[in-house]
Formats: C-alpha cells, structure tokens, sequence
C-alpha cells in the first residue's frame, strides 16, 4: 500500500515557496516513509556577489535492534537569477529524509540485492 500526499504555500508573505511530498508505502517486507521539502525564499539584489559553496550535510542511523534505518540529507545555498529585469537571489534548502523498518529479522539485504 502507498500514500502520498503534495503540499504546496506561500511563505514569508508572497517571498518564498515551500513544496512538501511525503510518502508512506508499506509492503512484505518493510515500511518506508520518505520526506522530500523544498524551500525557496527570493529577495531583491542591488548586485550579483560571489556565492558560497552550497552546504551539504548527510545523515545515516541504523538501529538493529528496532530493525530501523534513517538517512538524511540537507542541501542549502543561494543563486541569482533575473526576473522581470530585476536581479533576484534565491536562497533555497532541500530536505530529504528516508525511514525503513524491516519487519523480519532479517536486516535490509546485501548490498548486490538491487531493490526496485
């Protein structure tokens, strides 16, 4: 069985834009919830300046006991694009975070195993 729900708002008064996708799937094996956020938050710039490297951050918990697996990942940073003639810096943060409970005792297979 798979769920998904789709959510997208304004944020910041008309600034900003979040997107959320969130997705529960459960089957023989395992259960899965999968957590996907965008956030998008733009502002005027008077000049183009240099940008920092995007941030990166990975996450990764394995819990034997409970049979859990947790992986995360964060992307943040900022661009510059034109719009309307006008030159925009869009700071931005991508979330991804995955759970997996395997129900058998089992653990999660070999990694040769590709899973579809």
């Amino acid at each position: 069985m798979r769920d998904m729900l789709h959510k997208t708002r304004e944020v910041l008064k008309g600034r900003g834009r979040m997107i959320l996708i969130t997705e529960h799937k459960e089957d023989r094996d395992s259960v899965s919830d999968v957590r996907k956020e965008f956030v998008y938050v733009t502002r005027e710039a008077n000049r183009e300046e240099t940008l920092p490297a995007p941030q990166v951050r990975i996450d990764k918990f394995y819990d034997s006991e409970n049979r859990d697996e947790f992986f995360a990942l964060r992307v943040k940073g900022a661009l510059y694009a034109y719009r309307h003639r006008r030159l925009m810096k869009i700071g931005y943060s991508h979330h991804l975070k995955i759970r997996l409970h395997w129900k058998s005792h089992v653990a999660s297979p070999k990694k040769s195993v590709t899973m579809a």
